[in-house]
């Protein structure tokens, strides 16, 4: 197997196994963000929008390390993020870690975008 279809592969386990905790932890999948002035967004988190953040995971690590060593760099994150045990697969400490730092990024993005005067309605 070569080294873009581990990555593919194990994106797609990470993906899954973040939707799952997200609809866990909130019992949907939205991503409620609490604005200044009390005010409140959601941002519907799908599949292809993880996908999306993974991909600018690599992104980032491939502009960083460059193509061959970025691609061992994100397998190596990738095979410590995921886990599996008898029933599931699951995200470990380090793909909570990794899964929650994309998603701040999307929070710090949409109050960026509404102190900027851009996500006022």
């Amino acid at each position: 197997m070569t080294s873009s279809a581990i990555i593919q592969r194990n994106r797609s386990r990470i993906m899954t196994a973040a939707m799952t905790r997200l609809h866990r932890k909130t019992g949907g999948n939205l991503l409620v963000i609490k604005l200044p002035d009390k005010e409140i967004n959601t941002v519907e988190i799908t599949e292809g929008f993880m996908k999306k953040l993974l991909l600018r995971f690599e992104w980032l690590v491939s502009c960083e390390y460059g193509k061959k060593e970025g691609n061992s760099v994100i397998n190596t994150a990738y095979e410590n993020a995921i886990a599996i045990n008898r029933d599931t697969e699951y995200l470990t400490e380090s793909g909570k870690l990794l899964i929650d730092g994309l998603l701040n990024e999307v929070v710090e993005y949409v109050k960026n975008k509404y102190v900027s005067g851009s996500g006022k309605q």
